[in-house]
């Protein structure tokens, strides 16, 4: 619980927080100096970090353990990303003696929510403190490695220390309980499932042969000698020290000290902790004179089982309540509910360090906050007892409050009357100015009372609610009958939770077999149900009609004997099963390694966190931080920028605009004119869109610099309503070019004229940001003449322009060098260069290497994204739906820039076709602009709106005849020979092929019919079956790239540096498989170095799918080269070892060194098409719009793989990142000033491991070579993400069994995302349908 107070005001506030008193007698603090006495301020912190003992002095109170690891040398493995506990890149293992069960334990954390000073007396374990490469790697490490866990790598740490910390405290989980623990980590790369498959091997029901023992789990090594540890204690430096200003920190051991505390400081700022996890939904900002951990406070930790209640202490954290709900289960009725329902707070980290009293506080000082633990606790009945040091003024009694029972032996160091006891709907009114939340007693429930709880939210796990609700109904003995009045508590429906109070009045003596009663109940609702509308929250229709629908599911819950069987299933909660998946690949093993499933060379180093990324990079001497004031209003002229109050805080060196930019540089980070348009590095006299960077702060710390930027004063005259939407747009006229683009192929509007079947309709997808687990990163280091820049790029050339460009140098001057990318997916293509053109300009300023870090809010504000997408189209078919020609205006969001989006539109009207031949085709298109950020490539631009629209179009088509949706696809395939509108023919297709292997592997036909035999026997659960076929083009016509390869004569090793990246494709284990064959040498011979504008000049970024392909082909290309140079020195001697050879050619002066360039040309625009097939299933709650995908089936055509288990991965990751897309991730801006409002994760949601289908099965096309690719394969990391759209479409055959019930038959469009609240509510829910 986290409370604080401003003003002589006492708020608790904290999202779920946690305390761990070392002084109870801790075992494991032995060796550690004692805790300094609660009255006197702390200026230093005892822990172990990795088994070593360490003392910290003179850290500043508001730096996070996080921030103390990292700052460490030789202790990067632990990541951050997001700062609110909403990711997991951030977690690490804390033993320490458990404050309520008096034992020692384990427990996972996130270490950036965790304030340094608060870990006194803890043993910490990062991920280097588990294994190492030189120590010898943690079976966790391995078997994550080994099942192609790790992709990009960023966020493998924390899921290793995850699931570490989850083996320390149970060495023998179920496979559904390691399911269930990854609800905190987020990966963008895998899509999970072989995360998940990896982390089951543990599990002690796991399948016969891949059940792990580990012999000893809790083993150690020195993060600094990668050696046993010895113990020697380490003095932890941190780089964010103490000043004068800053806050003091203390520690009391009981509430007398406590209240003693405040008591000395009725002026000052104060905030009291245990947790501190609070900032991750609200980031309040750091102005506190006095913090006060509450760790040492026994009374807050007991808890006790009365015979009529269980009694539980303020400091409790949630992973512990639930324990003892369920330890007591057998006492109450409700306590399972209840404990199932607070396992939907969070995620496991945060309610290990996560208090009850700390989310009821969230709700009391908050708005809009839906605390599942006051709906819930309400519900049945909980009290609450505070303690106050404002009580004790009052006489005895005078609030007419009684007094807890339970006090009396609970809470015993201070004077009784200084508590009171009340329930949660008193505590809301309650001022809790010197007071704190001390107990909770929660009343044993019997048997006869009904009690239901629910939450609803974007995705399956670590959300917060759109709606909870909880319900608790005694009925009398033996009947139906409503006994006494019941409990209906509602959350999100207001700005605090809800009794429905007329509606318990109501139901108080009723009969609930009586049909009326429920129409009056349902009646009741609707009056008094009035919800309020927050920015960001879902539309007070939905919430309201979700409202309803709960209390209609626990009516049912409430008489389920009685209900019929085909509203039955809307009475009892959807468990989702355990997930699995199946994969299957043809491989050539006397092509080995090429076509070899192997994992990625670097995957253990990414597993064991000992892989480098850009922020890792060592601190530098006299380095600063960055960090970028950004706009707030858009479409507005920026009339002042005063940054006078930053640079006065300690910390600050100084705040740049457009002014310091150097004369001859320019305020320009696209400098290739025949590219791009300019954009401002700093934008000077317009702010374009809300979150435009204005300014650059350089300070001592990366935290710092964010401080400081939230205190720059910028001010605006506001031009206009900023547009926001494509629909603006076009009404505005706003648009880029002179005029729209044409495709015609054909007569489009004489065939459709001609036409027996012409329909009309519209479609629409939205944005999607990127979410890389490393966020937009760059060092740059001055040189005596030169600048040496580090960035996390997937354009080095670029970056090495936009520098140059900025400062007025040359780019020979500016070295770029990329080792590794943490993420990319197109982020980091064009919009990297604005920050590393940031930095140098900081470094040119300060003559000092400077580094940025974003964080999310502003990567998230600031950094454009997938462009929306808006078609309409007009279709005329033979009338058994074979198309004869389509006309269509298609549009897309390019932001306030041109940049990246014209190429994006091209891409999307060049494959609207997809897999299906249309002879006659008229589209116009154009690009909007708007007043948001410059959108840019993401994951398959252009490609994957284009073939939603297609699929989009196919539907409509389909159900405007009555006709199977499958059969209409079908006929309207591609054949071999025909020619795509760009004119290229298709030589090589076989997408019916496909589809009917598809067909039948995964038992479409059969399962069609169960799925339709399923919804006949369900009215509120429906389940729908799509699906489709993609046509993925390849074009690399045109891009450069270069590989350079040398031999060291006297080992004959190899390094290769490439002009690709490895963003986590698998890019340099393919170049080592490939050189390895060419050369015939062993691979553990071949490095990769990091990609730089040295040997990489003037290279293409590396995107499209194309990189890995064209770079394999120059590392042919150049292997050869080699090969030829050596084959005479190989001729006159034969036998010689690869290390003997190399010394010969060495001493006969031949080059071991060897440079490819490619640049391919192609006849068409296109040199190959990737084919790929997908059924998905699923199934929809009606009345709540949650979707639980059961299967996917996927197809793809990958030619020959050059590493199948890589490319499996990338069809995995495409396709759980394209779900996200169109079902989960929704961005929200504020009309009027255009600022972005789900800036961060808490209310940006991509999915989670249980959003993932159950049951996963990919299949890469066997033995069917490519004749036109590298080595007969074909790309892979975008193409599957096209094929996620069909999950949308399986929901949209869901619903239209939902609209049939009600004679809604016929088409309705459904645009991506389809939310929850979109599913719901094109079900077209109605109280009125409701029966039993």
């Amino acid at each position: 619980c986290l409370i604080y107070r401003r003003c002589r005001k006492l708020v608790i506030d904290c999202k779920v927080s946690r305390s761990q008193p070392p002084e109870m007698g801790n075992p494991v603090s032995k060796g550690a100096p004692p805790p300094s006495h609660g009255i006197t301020p702390k200026t230093s912190v005892s822990f172990f970090m990795n088994g070593r003992p360490v003392v910290v002095t003179g850290a500043a109170p508001v730096l996070t353990l996080n921030e103390w690891i990292r700052d460490q040398p030789g202790l990067k493995g632990t990541k951050k990303m997001c700062g609110e506990g909403g990711c997991g890149c951030c977690v690490v293992a804390v033993t320490r003696l458990d404050p309520v069960t008096q034992e020692e334990a384990t427990i996972a954390i996130n270490s950036c929510l965790c304030p340094l000073y608060s870990v006194e007396g803890w043993h910490i374990t990062t991920v280097e403190g588990i294994g190492s490469s030189s120590a010898g790697f943690h079976p966790i490490q391995r078997e994550l490695a080994q099942h192609n866990g790790s992709q990009c790598g960023y966020c493998s740490p924390g899921f290793v220390m995850n699931m570490y910390s989850l083996l320390q405290q149970d060495h023998r989980p179920t496979q559904q309980e390691i399911e269930d623990a990854f609800d905190g980590n987020i990966c963008r790369c895998t899509g999970y499932r072989p995360i998940l498959d990896a982390m089951k091997d543990f599990a002690v029901d796991a399948d016969a042969g891949s059940s792990i023992d580990i012999e000893d789990l809790g083993a150690k090594v020195c993060p600094h000698s990668r050696g046993p540890c010895r113990g020697r204690q380490l003095c932890g430096k941190a780089r964010l020290e103490a000043s004068e200003t800053d806050p003091q920190w203390y520690r009391p051991s009981s509430l007398t000290e406590l209240f003693e505390i405040l008591g000395n400081n009725p002026e000052r700022r104060i905030k009291l902790l245990a947790g501190d996890t609070g900032r991750g939904v609200f980031k309040v900002p750091e102005d506190f004179d006095i913090f006060i951990d509450l760790k040492g406070i026994p009374d807050l930790y007991q808890s006790e089982v009365t015979d009529s209640t269980l009694v539980v202490g303020g400091a409790v954290p949630l992973t512990n309540l639930i324990s003892l709900l369920q330890a007591n289960q057998e006492k109450s009725s409700t306590f399972e509910h209840l404990a199932s329902h607070l396992l939907k707070i969070a995620n496991v980290p945060v309610r290990n360090v996560g208090t009850w009293a700390g989310n009821l506080m969230l709700t009391h000082d908050n708005d809009n906050f839906p605390s599942d633990v006051f709906t819930v606790l309400a519900a049945v009945g909980a009290s609450i007892t505070i303690a106050s040091s404002s009580f004790l003024d009052q006489p005895h009694g005078l609030t007419g409050q009684s007094l807890g029972a339970c006090c009396q032996a609970f809470h015993s160091d201070y004077p009784q009357w200084a508590y009171r006891s009340m329930s949660l709907w008193a505590f809301l009114q309650q001022e809790m100015a010197n007071a704190v939340i001390v107990s909770l007693a929660i009343p044993f429930v019997p048997s006869g009372v009904v009690f239901r709880s629910f939450k609803i939210m974007p995705r399956a796990q670590n959300a917060h609610a759109y709606v909870n609700a909880a319900f608790r109904m005694e009925l009398e003995p033996g009947s139906s009958t409503v006994q006494g009045k019941p409990s209906f508590v509602y959350g999100g429906i207001n700005a605090h939770a809800i009794s429905a109070s007329a509606t318990e009045a109501y139901m108080e003596g009723k009969e609930l077999k009586d049909p009326y009663t429920l129409k009056g109940a349902l009646e009741s609702l609707e009056k008094e149900l009035v919800p309020n509308s927050p920015p960001a929250a879902a539309s007070a229709q939905y919430r309201k009609s979700l409202a309803i629908s709960l209390f209609y599911k626990f009516y049912l819950s409430a008489i389920s004997t009685h209900v019929s069987p085909r509203v039955r299933s809307a009475a009892f909660p959807h468990q989702r099963p355990l997930s699995q998946g199946s994969y299957s690949y043809s491989t050539k093993q006397a092509e080995y390694p090429i076509t070899e499933p192997m994992t990625k060379m670097t995957a253990l180093l990414q597993t064991s966190g000992e892989a480098q990324y850009t922020t890792d990079i060592p601190i530098q001497p006299a380095e600063l931080a960055a960090a970028f004031v950004l706009t707030t209003q858009a479409n507005a002229k920026i009339t002042k920028i005063d940054p006078s109050k930053a640079e006065q805080m300690p910390g600050c060196f100084k705040v740049l605009t457009a002014a310091d930019i150097p004369e001859g540089g320019h305020n320009n980070f696209l400098p290739y004119s025949d590219e791009f348009a300019p954009e401002e590095v700093l934008a000077k006299d317009f702010s374009e869109y809300a979150g435009q960077a204005v300014a650059l702060v350089l300070a001592d710390s990366q935290e710092n610099a964010a401080r400081i930027a939230q205190v720059v004063e910028v001010q605006y005259q506001v031009v206009g309503q900023p547009l926001l939407t494509i629909e603006e747009a076009i009404r505005a006229g706003s648009f880029f070019g002179k005029g729209p683009g044409v495709l015609t192929v054909g007569d489009a509007k004489a065939a459709i004229a001609n036409s027996a079947h012409v329909i009309q309709g519209e479609i629409s997808c939205g944005s999607q940001y990127h979410f890389t687990m490393e966020t937009q990163t760059t060092l740059c280091l001055p040189e005596d003449d030169s600048y040496t820049v580090h960035s996390s790029t997937q354009w080095p050339a670029l970056t090495q322009a936009s520098v140059a460009n900025v400062l007025g140098i040359p780019s020979s001057s500016v070295d770029v060098s990329v080792k590794r990318i943490g993420g990319a997916y197109g982020s980091k293509i064009t919009r990297c260069h604005q920050i590393a053109a940031a930095c140098a300009l900081g470094a040119h300023v300060a003559k000092r290497p400077v580094r940025m870090h974003m964080d999310i809010d502003t990567n998230m504000k600031m950094v454009g994204k997938r462009f929306p997408h808006y078609a309409s189209y007009t279709i005329g078919s033979t009338a058994e739906g074979v198309i004869n020609g389509i006309e269509a205006e298609v549009y897309n969001d390019s932001g306030w820039s041109p940049n990246d989006g014209d190429g994006s539109l091209v891409a999307c009207v060049n494959n609207i076709d997809n897999a299906y031949h249309v002879p006659n085709w008229l589209v116009t298109y154009r690009s909007c602009k708007t007043n948001n950020a410059s959108n840019t490539s993401c994951r398959s631009p252009g490609t994957l709106p284009a073939i939603f629209i297609s699929e989009s179009m196919m539907d409509h088509l389909a159900r405007s005849l009555n006709k199977n949706v499958e059969d209409v696809k079908k006929a309207n395939l591609y054949q071999q020979g025909q020619v795509l509108p760009s004119g290229m023919p298709l030589k090589y297709c076989h997408i019916t092929a496909l589809w009917d292997q598809l067909y039948q592997s995964a038992d479409v036909a059969v399962r069609m019919e169960e799925a339709t035999a399923f919804n006949q026997a369900n009215r509120w659960r429906k389940r729908g079956i799509n699906m489709m076929p993609i046509r993925w083009g390849m074009a690399w016509a045109g891009v450069p790239y270069s590989v350079h390869l040398s031999v060291f004569r006297g080992d004959g090793t190899v390094a290769i540096v490439h002009g690709g990246v490895e963003v986590g494709q698998g890019i340099n284990t393919k170049v080592i498989q490939v050189a390895t064959k060419m050369l015939g040498i062993p691979m553990s011979l071949i490095k990769i170095k990091p990609t730089n504008t040295l040997t990489s000049a003037n290279d293409q970024a590396t995107g499209g799918s194309l990189t890995s392909e064209l770079v394999c082909q120059g590392t042919i290309n150049a292997c050869k080269e080699l090969n030829d140079r050596i084959q005479p020195v190989r001729d006159k001697h034969p036998g010689v070892s690869w290390q003997e050879l190399m010394q010969l050619c060495y001493q006969e002066g031949i080059d071991l060194t060897t440079r490819s360039h490619i640049f391919e040309r192609t006849q068409y625009d296109l040199a190959y098409n990737s084919y790929g097939t997908a059924c998905t299933e699923v199934e929809v709650d009606v009345l709540t719009g949650q979707t639980e995908i059961l299967r996917v089936d996927i197809l793809f055509d990958c030619g020959q793989s050059i590493n199948p288990e890589i490319d499996v991965g990338q069809v995995h990751g495409a396709f759980v990142m394209g779900l996200g897309y169109w079902l989960t991730e929704k961005l929200i801006y504020d009309k009027d000033s255009g600022q972005l409002l789900t800036h961060n994760t808490w209310e940006y949601k991509p999915p989670c491991s249980q959003d993932i289908p159950v049951d996963f099965r990919v299949e890469l096309l066997k033995n069917a070579p490519n004749p036109v690719g590298v080595l007969g394969s074909k790309c892979v990391g975008e193409p599957p993400m096209c094929l996620s759209c069909s999950a949308l479409f399986a929901v949209k055959r869901a619903v239209d069994s939902a609209r049939d019930e009600i004679g809604k038959s016929g088409f309705f469009p459904l645009s991506g995302p389809a939310t929850v609240e979109s599913i719901q509510q094109a079900c077209l829910v109605d109280p009125s349908q409701f029966f039993f």
